[in-house]
């Protein structure tokens, strides 16, 4: 039964990745926004892996069948339906949560970190939270580090001001946005020093959001 299933899943698989392929060579990992819900060969590749996940045990997965899971979550990265069926089976969840980390799929890895405060399975699995937060992809260690706020508040305040100086990438606004939003969020000491700086920089998204929160303290003062 699982010889069968494996074989239907990778036909599925390989028929959305050659007409993708195709018809979208331009279309890659990186520049993936998840607008393949308008085929067939998407919704049939992905309702397929979901059937999978339902009819079979992840202990007896294949590498091949671990490949095609994580190439379709990469692509269903819109609306993260593979991602919701996974939630509700831990012991795969856990298994291509930790195999993400060790492919290019990227648009994987961002959703099992942003999911993972989600994830109820008795293994040491949330752990891999600070494996999240240096992938080498901007967006993948910017939900890391709000997931290390959910689920590890005592840790984040350290990690938080490393992404603000760590200069990482060229363009790091979103990072500083994401920073104050976790220093927020655990009532750290150190929010207010961020905030003065956030109100002077020349990022003007970083600037509407360090005032936003100034409102939100005021607002919470006042009651």
């Amino acid at each position: 039964m699982l010889d069968c299933g494996e074989r239907k899943l990778h036909t599925k698989v390989n028929h959305f990745r050659n007409w993708a392929n195709t018809n979208y060579p331009e279309i890659t990992e990186k520049n993936d926004n998840g607008e393949w819900c308008f085929g067939a060969e998407f919704d049939e590749m992905i309702s397929e892996a979901v059937s999978f996940i339902e009819e079979n045990f992840a202990e007896k997965a294949t590498q091949q069948i671990i490949d095609d899971l994580l190439y379709a979550i990469a692509r269903d990265n819109e609306c993260s339906i593979i991602m919701a069926e996974l939630e509700r089976h831990s012991e795969w969840f856990s298994l291509l949560c930790r195999c993400s980390l060790n492919t290019a799929y990227i648009n994987a890895q961002w959703q099992f970190v942003e999911h993972l405060s989600n994830y109820q399975g008795d293994d040491n699995l949330r752990e891999l939270v600070f494996e999240f937060l240096n992938t080498g992809d901007e967006y993948t260690e910017r939900l890391a580090l709000k997931t290390l706020a959910d689920i590890y508040p005592e840790e984040a305040e350290k990690y938080a001001i490393d992404f603000w100086n760590r200069k990482k990438y060229d363009y790091d606004e979103y990072q500083k946005i994401m920073v104050l939003h976790v220093l927020y969020q655990i009532h750290s000491p150190q929010l207010q020093f961020y905030l003065e700086i956030a109100e002077q920089s020349h990022y003007k998204y970083l600037k509407s959001n360090a005032q936003e929160i100034i409102k939100k303290i005021k607002s919470e003062t006042t009651l």
